[in-house]
């Protein structure tokens, strides 16, 4: 990356971290902000992204109460557990080294198959590390995004939304894959590059079973800063591509990379 690249995204992630803070910091008036915490701008570590030759980002809605258990609530991040809002390094190097400390990976593994067929992983030892982000909020939430009240909702998304935008122009991904109710597809802001496609329908269950209901899964090109991006939806269920086995799970991510070889 050229010096003026680095200094650019230096001052994008500046203002991004003191979003997620005043996010954070707004979110303190209701009850169901998970405390002690931090918000969450990104999972993943953050350099290994940069460095990689395919950078992916995964999307959910906001982070799990589960990031912050109860009997050690920065488990996850003992980084972060003493940190000054103001301390940008030690916040995006808690973050960073989320994956390599107690990662809910009871969660993060729905992910795992379809980034291994993309040749990637949020763990260290694939060719691309993928970073996870939330596009509703950085704010872990009891109860969970489905159970708030609405206003609540509102008040995250108010701030989580245009941060999410914010975050995606820093980190320039050229795959972004999204697990979440489809009806959050309208909440992208980005210039679209044609309309959503399908780019594979799943018939049958992984041993051969027909499906009810088809598990289709589509894509749509967006302008990320100055940079296309595919952007692919996923339905999701209580957790990222439920619907969807390992073995086909990962067969999807070797079906995206060709998407992405074919320059679509």
């Amino acid at each position: 990356m050229a010096v003026n690249g680095k200094i650019d995204m230096q001052a994008g992630l500046t203002k991004v971290v003191e979003k997620a803070w005043s996010a954070f910091e707004g979110a303190a008036e209701f009850d169901s902000r998970a405390t002690p915490a931090i918000p969450i701008l990104f999972f993943g570590d953050l350099d290994a992204y940069f460095r990689s030759p395919l950078r992916v980002v995964t999307v959910g809605l906001n982070p799990s109460l589960e990031e912050f258990p109860a009997d050690n609530p920065f488990l996850r991040f003992p980084a972060a557990e003493w940190i000054d809002t103001g301390d940008q390094t030690q916040y995006l190097e808690a973050l960073s080294a989320y994956f390599h400390k107690a990662p809910y990976s009871r969660w993060f593994s729905s992910f795992e198959p379809l980034l291994k067929g993309l040749g990637a992983s949020y763990y260290a030892g694939m060719p691309s590390t993928a970073l996870h982000t939330d596009i509703c909020s950085p704010v872990a939430t009891n109860p969970t995004w489905s159970g708030l009240e609405d206003d609540e909702r509102k008040a995250l998304e108010a701030n989580g939304g245009l941060l999410w935008h914010d975050l995606l122009e820093v980190l320039i991904p050229q795959l972004v894959v999204l697990s979440v109710a489809r009806h959050h597809l309208e909440r992208i802001r980005f210039s679209a590059r044609g309309n959503w496609r399908d780019i594979n329908i799943f018939k049958q269950k992984s041993n051969g079973d027909e499906r009810r209901r088809p598990y289709k899964v589509s894509a749509r090109s967006y302008i990320v800063g100055t940079d296309p991006g595919l952007f692919v939806f996923c339905r999701a269920g209580l957790v990222p591509l439920m619907e969807i086995g390992t073995l086909q799970k990962r067969e999807l991510g070797e079906i995206i990379l060709r998407e992405l070889a074919n320059g679509r």
